[in-house]
């Protein structure tokens, strides 16, 4: 038995034990069902974010590790997920200090998509060693480097990770050409020819096969990944960005527009020529194809970022002017006849995710407050809460309001891109820029009366952040199509996407190898994503706790589960409690005896007369050592 002086760290929430996951699975999924969540459940992360252990953290996230596979296995079990959906995954040069996924390349993959792991496997040749990679990990040197993201030490040009790429490059180099992994690279060096060529020359510093070779790996790697989460019952999402890096506009430059922007002008991305891009024998409609179909091929399927700018993309040219061209629904349907090119004429197009969420002045998706324009008809709409008010962010709202189709959209609290629940919850403003000035913007209160209706909870009690923080989360739990972030799931405080104020800790924010434990404690703090909590809260609203009563106490158990006491736990702290009393009597005791001992020592010689010692006093006077309450046993 070890002893301790420090506080014990006790967790007053305790995981699902091995024989509970798979009824609670089933309670979970019967739930869902009943109050018409049914179709997608996705949870959104940044690949980069992914846990990492200790031994493995070369700084950047992988989506086909040991420990990211773990960790969709332990979010599928606790969240009922099927799909998994990843920001874009393309090298990132920095920008005002900070990574951003939004402004990475759009074609290539970067480094972090290649997985260390199956490098050390005779699968590919073990092309590095075990001590070239720790000596990656080593050069992770970051004091934080089991929270935040280190980018550089993974996807700059001569970073600790390259160079260790580079040395597998030169082991893959001196295999024998009838190799089957050299003759499956020399295939995708065919099949990618016409991309791989042009960026490469655009990178003087670097090698064309050595780019061609990571862009091989990674491809390899991103494909096993997508195997590896089918076989745990979830599709991989993959993001295509609207944009395009300043490299490859070197590399394909009469795809531009040339000093022309798309979107807000403060993004700064460069605009395919859409004067031409209609046409198919334009190098706008080819290098869009490419995009196109290298998501198609990577992903299950594809969410399309800013998909408005396929619509009515608004151009913003260096002299200051801007414009919005009218493209009608003519671009989507040309983009999904190319999705059909790769995934074949059976894949449903209701799995492609548009983000049509824009300002008004950007993009209009309604005719009326009833009518979508046309070219958003039929077609999968994402949309997050953070806005919600009484006539939309709901499902309520979406539903019966303004008429859609329970496919025609995804809801969820929250992504990358706002102001992160908890904050919200917490009534907490949020900082915007309105024409160049910094805004303070609240958008709790306008919130709690569709709420308390919807759900039929006090308005009073939706004051509380945490209760609020649960309601949003229930309410969009009401939609056919769910989706929620990871920083939501862990009820995190922090902003992702620091938008316009390029903070350092953007897009960095990483998933902690405890990740079972840290989601645990989010539900302790209240702030977290208990699924159980939201059907509660629903099946109430719909008066499914009267009809359904047997399911209803299932999930109570269940969600109260997540919010009980550690029995291990509560176990050691019951026996501490004990120890610490027969500690404390026991040391009382003793002290006590030697206290008698020299008081007879000192006064067997005096005078019977003399005052005897108040052995007591003496006892209460003496400092005792601290109570030992930690048991390491």
């Amino acid at each position: 038995m070890q002893i301790s002086t420090k506080a014990p760290r006790i967790s007053f929430k305790r995981a699902l034990e091995k024989e509970e996951i798979a009824d609670y699975s089933q309670v979970l999924k019967k739930g869902k069902q009943l109050v018409g969540q049914t179709g997608k459940s996705i949870l959104i992360v940044h690949d980069a974010c992914l846990p990492q252990s200790i031994d493995k953290n070369t700084g950047m996230g992988n989506l086909a590790s040991k420990d990211s596979l773990k960790f969709f296995e332990t979010m599928k079990n606790y969240l009922g997920i099927n799909m998994v959906e990843v920001l874009p995954q393309g090298p990132i040069k920095p920008k005002k200090g900070f990574y951003c996924a939004y402004s990475s390349s759009a074609l290539p993959l970067g480094n972090h998509v290649i997985n260390p792991e199956l490098l050390l496997d005779s699968s590919f040749e073990k092309l590095i060693t075990p001590k070239e990679l720790s000596e990656v990990v080593k050069n992770n040197n970051i004091v934080d480097k089991q929270s935040r993201v280190n980018y550089s030490n993974v996807m700059d040009d001569n970073s600790a990770f390259d160079k260790m790429l580079a040395k597998g490059f030169e082991r893959f180099k001196r295999l024998p050409e009838n190799n089957q992994l050299k003759q499956r690279f020399n295939q995708y060096f065919r099949n990618n020819k016409d991309w791989l060529e042009p960026l490469s020359k655009t990178n003087k510093s670097v090698n064309a096969d050595f780019f061609t070779f990571k862009q091989f790996l990674a491809d390899e790697h991103l494909k096993i990944a997508k195997e590896k989460l089918n076989k745990l019952g979830l599709k991989l999402c993959v993001d295509c960005e609207i944009g395009f890096s300043p490299q490859e506009v070197e590399a394909f430059p009469r795809a531009f527009k040339k000093d022309t922007f798309v979107g807000l002008a403060s993004w700064g991305l460069p605009a395919l020529d859409y004067d031409s891009i209609l046409d198919p024998n334009s190098d706008a409609y080819k290098l869009l194809k490419r995009k196109v179909q290298l998501s198609a091929k990577r992903g299950d399927t594809i969410r399309f970022d800013v998909s408005w700018a396929y619509v009515t993309p608004k151009l913003t040219h260096a002299n200051g002017f801007s414009e919005k061209k009218e493209m009608g629904d003519s671009l989507l349907k040309i983009i999904e006849s190319w999705v059909k090119e790769v995934k074949g004429d059976n894949f449903d197009l209701k799995d492609l995710l548009h983000e049509f969420e824009a300002g008004p002045e950007d993009f209009r998706a309604m005719v009326s407050d009833t009518e979508l324009i046309e070219p958003l008809k039929g077609r999968t709409k994402v949309y997050s809460s953070t806005y919600l008010s009484d006539n939309w962010g709901t499902n309520d709202a979406f539903l019966n309001y303004r008429k859609w189709s329970a496919d025609e959209f995804v809801l969820g609290v929250g992504n990358h891109d706002p102001q992160p629940l908890r904050l919200l919850a917490s009534d907490v403003p949020d900082i915007v820029i309105e024409n160049g000035v910094k805004k303070e913007k609240f958008y709790k209160k306008q919130q709690i009366e569709p709420l308390s209706r919807i759900l039929k909870i006090p308005k009073e009690l939706l004051s509380n952040p945490v209760e609020f923080a649960k309601a949003k989360f229930a309410e969009a739990f009401t939609a056919k199509n769910n989706m929620v972030f990871y920083m939501d799931v862990f009820g995190r405080k922090e902003r992702f996407d620091m938008q316009d104020f390029n903070n350092p800790m953007a897009y960095s924010h990483k998933i902690p190898i405890d990740f079972e434990k840290a989601y645990i404690n989010s539900l302790k703090e209240g702030f977290g994503f208990n699924p159980m909590d939201s059907l509660a809260k629903i099946f109430l609203s719909k008066g499914l706790d009267k009809t359904e009563p047997d399911l209803y106490n299932q999930i109570i158990k269940y969600r109260d589960i997540l919010v009980e006491e550690d029995k291990v736990v509560n176990s050691l702290k019951q026996k501490s409690k004990v120890l610490n009393k027969k500690l404390l009597i026991g040391l009382s005791s003793f002290i006590a005896l030697c206290a008698g001992i020299l008081y007879y020592l000192k006064n067997k010689n005096k005078n019977k007369d003399s005052n005897p010692v108040n052995t007591q006093k003496h006892i209460q006077n003496i400092q005792l050592p601290p109570v030992y309450i930690n048991f390491k046993i």
